[in-house]
């Protein structure tokens, strides 16, 4: 049996972080410098642990094979939950003033909430996954938990990589922080709009709400 050890396949260049930032522009809203490099480098790191070198290279999808956009990357669906996750802080502290939402910890925590996808949706990884699930499971981790590991070795702190793990299924085992709860509620209404969009492959909506109707494109 071989064992596999997850880590970077190959240096962490400049032009990859670059690219990073090309495919993800909304990164620069966040005004602390300090966690807007570690943003960077998470992504940067997570890219260099799987054949893909940019984000736009990864599938446009929620989990492999379900939910699939019909078009587009997977950045579509990083720089929408960012942007939504901040309509929906900014429309609360418009109303209540009074409520405290910290703006640089929700951007930085909805940039990363996917950070573990490289890892889950690699081409290599799911191969040998595939051809012998027993040795190390299928998959050895979720996108969610890789995404947290990540969060964790690049020095971002951790009320960002609670976020990675508890934007998904495992939140539902978890006290989630204000800033989490919100990222969830962006990524899961995202995905839900988009289906009832007719922006999703029908197939692959077995795990959505029953109750979307889905509108077709004329």
């Amino acid at each position: 049996m071989e064992l596999h050890y997850s880590g970077p396949r190959r240096p962490i260049t400049d032009e990859v972080r670059k690219g990073v930032l090309e495919d993800f522009p909304e990164i620069g809203m966040i005004q602390d410098a300090s966690l807007r490099e570690k943003v960077v480098e998470a992504w940067s790191y997570a890219l260099s642990c799987s054949d893909f070198t940019r984000i736009t290279q990864i599938p446009p999808e929620g989990n492999p094979g379900a939910p699939v956009l019909k078009a587009g990357t997977q950045a579509d669906h990083l720089r929408g939950v960012l942007r939504l996750a901040l309509k929906i802080a900014e429309e609360f502290a418009a109303s209540w003033p009074s409520v405290e939402i910290h703006r640089d910890v929700l951007l930085a925590a909805a940039a990363c909430h996917d950070v573990g996808k490289p890892y889950e949706f690699d081409p290599t990884n799911r191969k040998r996954w595939a051809e012998n699930p027993s040795y190390a499971g299928q998959p050895t981790f979720r996108h969610s938990v890789f995404g947290m590991h990540v969060c964790l070795v690049v020095g971002l702190p951790e009320e960002i990589a609670h976020v990675a793990v508890g934007h998904s299924f495992e939140g539902q085992y978890m006290g989630l922080s204000t800033e989490c709860f919100i990222v969830r509620q962006a990524d899961h209404s995202w995905w839900q709009l988009a289906a009832t969009l007719g922006l999703v492959v029908e197939d692959s909506m077995k795990s959505m709400p029953t109750m979307i109707r889905v509108r077709r494109q004329p």
